[in-house]
């Protein structure tokens, strides 16, 4: 089965959970003030607008890999680790001060509609703040044995951490030019550090193997390599009508992926173009994106994110994982390896 239609199925079930958990937060909201109660409302519209909730689903096919079973336990589990993630891309849209995720505003400006964007901002943030604490509280009430809880609750902490200190130096690196390594050290506490929170827990919470706990570490964060390669390449090479916004946002914002990383070593036109934050239009993305293609840094970006699939998917297929779980892995490991070919 693709990896597609396994998200579909198991991601309507945690949907379910999802919805009910922020119809409380919209009605406690409420309650406590009327514009509460607003603000918990377009939280929830955000949250529950669209997408495969791969975090969630990762939690759950690991959980089941390891018991052969879906419980409810897991699946209020899997509730909170959507709001986790949606805590972390409510702040993310706030630092890269974005209108858009998944074709509607972002949080803050939602909120902001009839205020100012520092309300907006302001707002948001605690917002994203509230949700991290209702994951929490998700995980808390789940009814799992008290020490898989602790440990579990443990390592969303420290994700929590370690996710966030990646953000920051995201955005030092728009003030200077890091290398390959420095970039390394960032992206593995960035998509890696989500990879693995979603991964561990259902590991940590299906009670699997030590061993099997590490292999699940060391894919979490391959996976994560991979992904945000290629996430960033989307970005820069991706259409409007492919991807829904215009390329080379993040390299307008004088981001530092891999690619620009590669690039920025062999051309210093690129460099030229990024001394200042603006947004890239027509001919201009057409020649930056050029650049990139023809000093071989596109490339060699694409072989790194597929030298990290390739050991994601040995590590996968080494674990004690029934194989529907490992089948589910491998397909989306895939999927991520062969779409780098679309991006040209």
């Amino acid at each position: 089965m693709d990896y597609t239609d396994v998200l579909d199925s198991y991601g309507a079930i945690i949907e379910e959970e999802l919805k009910s958990r922020l119809d409380e937060m919209a009605k406690d909201g409420q309650q406590y003030h009327p514009f509460l109660g607003d603000v918990y409302d377009a939280t929830r519209e955000f949250v529950l607008r669209g997408g495969r909730r791969l975090s969630a689903c990762s939690t759950l096919i690991v959980y089941q890999g390891f018991t052969g079973q879906v419980d409810d336990r897991i699946i209020r589990v899997c509730s909170g680790i959507e709001l986790y993630r949606h805590s972390i891309l409510i702040h993310d849209d706030i630092v890269d001060a974005e209108d858009k995720r998944r074709g509607g505003d972002t949080l803050h400006k939602t909120i902001a509609r009839g205020f100012d964007k520092r309300f907006g901002f302001g707002s948001a943030m605690f917002a994203g703040n509230i949700l991290y604490a209702q994951a929490n509280l998700c995980l808390l009430q789940s009814d799992f044995e008290q020490d898989k809880i602790v440990k579990a609750a443990k390592l969303l902490a420290s994700e929590f951490r370690a996710v966030n200190e990646s953000q920051i130096l995201d955005m030092l690196f728009e003030y200077k030019d890091p290398d390959v390594r420095e970039w390394e050290v960032m992206a593995g506490r960035r998509a890696a550090s989500l990879f693995k929170a979603s991964m561990l827990v259902g590991a940590i919470l299906a009670s699997a193997p030590k061993k099997d706990q590490e292999l699940l570490l060391n894919a979490a964060r391959h996976i994560g390599f991979a992904f945000d390669i290629q996430d960033d390449i989307i970005d820069t090479f991706a259409t409007e009508e492919q991807y829904g916004r215009v390329p080379c946002g993040d390299i307008g914002k004088r981001k530092k992926p891999l690619h620009v990383i590669l690039a920025l070593q062999k051309e210093k036109r690129l460099a030229a173009i990024m001394q200042e934050e603006r947004s890239l239009e027509g001919s201009e993305i057409n020649y930056v994106q050029s650049l990139i293609r023809d000093c071989g840094a596109l490339d060699k970006a694409k072989s790194i994110s597929r030298e990290h699939a390739g050991q994601a998917e040995k590590m996968i297929s080494r674990t004690g994982m029934n194989q529907d779980a490992k089948d589910f892995f491998i397909s989306f490991i895939r999927f991520v390896d062969e779409s780098l070919d679309w991006y040209k």
